[in-house]
């Protein structure tokens, strides 16, 4: 049996392209379909992490600075590793570690790297709270409910600390 800190072995040995290609999978095996609960696309998952860094007590400043690391190909090792190393997600990272999907297995062709990683993090974070959007005249409003597991009062500042952790890399 293969440890997390093994898997994070791998996912460091993986090309850019496989580790977008391993984002994009767990993504999909992790995400639903239902609009209300799911980004339509890159923009509504973006809108939704500033909501959630929001939400956590980061100010506009900080979440744009956060959001940055969208675009940082570190950020998307980083949130590959603490997929491997999460309960609600370490199996299913392992697995897909285990056997990296290659490009004849999906296609990221329409997919740029900030869109999967963006992906994922709203996945992944649908493990740890619900997610509920609404969509009214042009307007899109977030809504996080603890329903997930129990929950303390910090956990949305805890999780936009990490999703700040995950995009920007550790404090300096």
């Amino acid at each position: 049996m293969t440890t997390p800190l093994e898997h994070l072995a791998v996912a460091n040995m993986l090309t850019g392209r496989s580790v977008q290609l391993s984002l994009q999978e767990i993504a999909e095996d992790l995400g639903g379909s239902d609009p209300a609960h799911t980004p339509l696309d890159a923009s509504e998952a973006h809108a939704l992490i500033e909501a959630l860094l929001r939400a956590g007590g980061r100010s506009s400043e900080a979440a744009a600075a956060a959001l940055e690391g969208v675009h940082d190909p570190a950020a998307a090792r980083r949130l590959l590793a603490e997929l491997s190393q999460d309960a609600e997600t370490a199996q299913l990272t392992a697995a897909v570690l285990a056997d990296p999907p290659t490009d004849e297995q999906m296609s990221v062709e329409h997919a740029v790297a900030a869109a999967v990683l963006l992906g994922a993090l709203v996945s992944w974070l649908q493990t740890k709270v619900d997610i509920e959007i609404k969509r009214t005249e042009g307007k899109t409003e977030f809504r996080f409910r603890l329903t997930k597991q129990p929950a303390s009062a910090g956990l949305l500042r805890d999780l936009a600390r990490l999703v700040s952790r995950i995009l920007s890399g550790p404090p300096q």
